[in-house]
């Protein structure tokens, strides 16, 4: 019985805690995609509306946000990227909350992804921390003041011999 209790309990907070509207894994695998599949798939969540669209460096970024209030307002950026030599191009997704405890529970689906943590410090208004895998490299930045926390995951260019 009190096992039962206790999953039941657990459930309920679960589902009232306002979680994310995305996952770590999904943002990774957003930095795949050209921006007419990361619009499908974001608009496939139905949590996020594409707010606006601009050209920076030659790419075009599209911001979506979530229909949440002020305080709970989630942002994801898809566009941005780095073109190689080869003409391929590796992409950058970014996440940007108001609320903190999102990235911070972004942060704890980190083991699954398969990042390191490489580097742990502070500028002056932001901790910092940055991830590593093979294919991917992850910048986390959270405001001092809780106001404003960001995930940016790039991806690695991959050396085949």
């Amino acid at each position: 019985m009190r096992k039962f209790l206790l999953s039941v309990l657990i459930c309920c907070f679960g589902a009232s805690a306002g979680a994310q509207s995305i996952t770590l894994l999904n943002l990774m695998n957003l930095t795949s995609l050209n921006n007419k599949q990361a619009a499908d798939d974001i608009a496939a969540r139905k949590a996020f509306k594409l707010q606006y669209g601009e050209e920076v460096d030659g790419f075009l970024v599209e911001g979506y946000t979530t229909t949440a209030p002020k305080n709970k307002l989630e942002t994801i950026n898809v566009g941005r990227g780095f073109k190689l030599a080869s003409g391929g191009v590796l992409h950058t997704a970014s996440y940007v909350s108001a609320n903190p405890q999102d990235v911070v529970n972004l942060m704890g689906q980190v083991k699954g992804a398969n990042l390191k943590q490489t580097f742990h410090g502070a500028d002056d208004k932001d901790n910092i921390y940055i991830y590593d895998s093979f294919l991917y490299h992850m910048v986390v930045r959270m405001s001092f003041d809780g106001t404003r926390s960001t995930i940016d995951i790039s991806q690695k260019q991959v050396f085949v011999e």
